[in-house]
């Protein structure tokens, strides 16, 4: 591949390389006790929590400890700041 070919690459969306992750490792997001624990505090502390699936599967590939939390952080971080708009 040339260098300009390289440059023009696409680039994988936040949200493409989560679920290529959980593709690839096969974690699927299954429901837990303390999901709806976590819920609960958020609710009773005023914070409306509403994960989309893409965010649930972040929360599986950070149960299966498939990278690093900081790395799980970061890409929740880029994710929430594509899907909003925002730059990164």
């Amino acid at each position: 591949m040339s260098a300009s070919a390289a440059i023009l690459a696409p680039v994988p969306t936040a949200k493409e390389i989560i679920h290529d992750l959980a593709r690839r490792h096969g974690i699927r997001y299954e429901r837990a006790d303390s999901d709806d624990w976590a819920e609960a505090v958020s609710r009773v502390a005023g914070d409306d929590v509403d994960l989309d699936e893409t965010e649930w599967l972040l929360v599986a590939l950070g149960r299966a400890e498939i990278m690093p939390d900081i790395d799980n952080t970061l890409l929740h971080a880029r994710y929430l700041a594509e899907r909003d708009g925002r730059a990164a």
